[in-house]
């Protein structure tokens, strides 16, 4: 009986047109489920992520600052870009009631130009205060950052102990940090005294759109965390209103314009997977229905020559299944190819932050783009096989004459 055991195979590929529908039919199936997952849980570590460098309550930023385009992206995704506000900011932030912690940080956005190695965006922050930036950078390098010394994000290109010039500063790379799938992996970080000498460097070179300002007493914005306990709303009303010239906000209200539209992805995707899932059940059905009535007088010559109903099912189920793990796998491989090597582009494009999953999570995603195929493929061909295995062999043997 080893050509019966072979059956399945052959024939899979004695009707090579409708195997590669049916093989379609799976792989659209599976590439939908698997890449649409792991899309949605690449940006949900991404904002994850986010949340976590962001770790503050409050942000505050200079009052012309908070109307103009692009402040989220700037302050929450590392996009490009910079503003100042006096640093004495800092002391009244500190002094308002419910304030437990303020940090300071300060933006320059480098140019692609021969004074610079690359347009990136640089973050100068203050060791001695800041609680969001610091503790992500001790997870890559234990030391306190020297004068002229950066840590760049993992997209950037230099390594530990390169040189990167800014504004014609010379700069050493200490180390690079953890990938976050927001653009902060392409943002250089320095210490508040290098990042004061770029800027001063950048106004002496007129490339500073603030000619006037004192890089040594000039800071972007302040990340405050409140006091256990106080009313955050509160909080920032009191902000607003006791120091002048700035804005601040919740850093929640910052990040739900994101999460709103995760939300909306997560909802499309899964609108997506049904729809396919419902047109990929019922071609399959069709195509299997098509398959078992062509097949009819095979099945009863089997049953002639003593094959079992039993044996018989698990021939078909064993095609059929054939079919859908082939399919799936094709699909998920695909996906692969798709999301992988560019989730890079994938977030540029939906202006979003992205942390691919690791192996252990994609390979549950395959294990359930496998079993929503191998469902798909089953309960579509459930009644034919039913129907095929009770038939009445002397009906089905004269139908065929």
């Amino acid at each position: 009986m080893k050509i019966f055991q072979k059956l399945p195979l052959l024939n899979i590929l004695r009707r090579p047109v409708r195997s590669a529908v049916l093989l379609f039919m799976v792989a659209i199936l599976s590439f939908t489920v698997f890449g649409g997952a792991v899309m949605v849980s690449g940006l949900r570590r991404g904002m994850a992520s986010l949340e976590d460098r962001l770790g503050a309550d409050i942000m505050v930023v200079p009052e012309e600052a908070a109307g103009k385009d692009g402040l989220e992206s700037i302050v929450l995704q590392g996009n490009t870009g910079y503003f100042y506000m006096d640093d004495t900011r800092l002391e009244e932030i500190l002094a308002v009631d419910g304030v437990s912690q303020a940090a300071p940080q300060i933006f320059l956005a480098s140019l692609a130009a021969s004074c610079c190695s690359a347009k990136v965006q640089l973050m100068g922050f203050d060791p001695q205060s800041d609680f969001t930036v610091l503790p992500w950078i001790r997870k890559s390098y234990a030391e306190n950052l020297k004068e002229m010394e950066v840590v760049v994000g993992s997209d950037i290109t230099s390594e530990e102990g390169d040189t990167l010039t800014f504004y014609d500063v010379d700069c050493t790379v200490a180390a690079k940090l953890t990938k976050t799938g927001t653009n902060y992996d392409r943002c250089v970080f320095a210490g508040a005294d290098t990042i004061r000498v770029l800027t001063s460097s950048s106004i002496g070179k007129k490339l500073n759109q603030f000619s006037e300002i004192d890089p040594n007493h000039v800071i972007s914005c302040v990340l405050v965390n409140t006091q256990d306990g106080a009313d955050m709303d509160k909080v920032v009303s009191a902000i607003n209103e006791t120091v002048d010239g700035v804005t601040a906000v919740r850093t929640g209200s910052m990040v739900s314009g994101i999460a709103g539209s995760l939300n909306g992805i997560s909802r499309i995707v899964r609108v997506m997977i049904i729809v396919v899932f419902v047109l990929a059940f019922i071609i399959m059905m069709i195509a299997f229905t098509m398959l078992i009535n062509e097949r009819r007088r095979e099945f009863a010559l089997l049953r002639v020559f003593g094959v079992s109903q039993g044996s018989l099912a698990r021939s078909v189920w064993s095609e059929i299944l054939l079919i859908c793990l082939t399919g799936a796998l094709i699909g998920v491989l695909a996906a692969l190819l798709v999301t992988v090597p560019f989730s890079g582009a994938l977030q540029g494009r939906m202006d979003m932050p992205m942390l691919m999953p690791g192996i252990a999570s994609m390979l549950k995603y395959l294990l359930l783009a496998v079993l929503i195929a191998a469902a798909a493929g089953t309960l579509s061909s459930c009644w034919n096989v039913n129907r095929v295995c009770r038939a009445d062999i002397g009906l089905a043997l004269r139908l065929e004459k």
